[in-house]
């Protein structure tokens, strides 16, 4: 018997162009910067790599293995940044054993943390992780719930925005 705690994170899919942009699109208004960069959480780099995030305060954060698969979608908040949260993550040596990179989406440090929450809800439905990583909960956030943390308007003054001006209806890449 191991001296692990936990059982180690059941896989998700591979963190693809789609993933990403399902998250980042998932922070809306809250998103800050461009597009999420890898960080390598490899031991040879895991320390600069936590140094690097330790600016990063808010946001969700996209744990892979060595693989690519997705093995924790995670939020962090200005009490906790990027870093103490994976840090944390460290504490359990399964999780330090199968974590290999790192995806951070950056919020606005000043987004209130109930907003923050239902970005992480949204981000894990987007994805299509309920159900699909073992224990693991999000919280339930409908739609008209999320606009309604992450703008000033109460959920029943929100609606869908249109399609596109080209008749696409993806609008997955811009923050919605």
């Amino acid at each position: 018997m191991s001296g692990d705690c936990c059982p180690e994170p059941v896989a998700g899919p591979v963190v693809d162009a789609r993933v990403l942009r399902h998250a980042w699109t998932a922070l809306g208004p809250l998103a800050r910067g461009g597009w999420p960069a890898s960080r390598s959480l490899l031991l040879p780099h895991r320390g600069e790599s936590l140094s690097a995030l330790g600016e990063v305060l808010a946001g969700l954060y996209l744990a892979v293995d060595a693989e690519g698969r997705l093995r924790w979608l995670g939020k962090a908040h200005r009490s906790s940044g990027v870093k103490a949260r994976l840090e944390d993550h460290f504490r359990h040596p399964e999780r330090a054993r199968v974590y290999a990179g790192v995806f951070v989406v950056e919020a606005d440090p000043f987004s209130p943390a109930k907003a923050i929450e239902a970005a992480e809800g949204r981000a894990a439905d987007l994805i299509g992780l309920r159900g699909r990583m073992g224990p693991r909960t999000w919280p339930v956030v409908t739609e008209a719930q999320w606009l309604s943390q992450v703008t000033s308007h109460p959920a029943t003054r929100i609606s869908r925005p249109r399609p596109s001006a080209e008749g696409s209806d993806d609008r997955s890449a811009a923050p919605a």
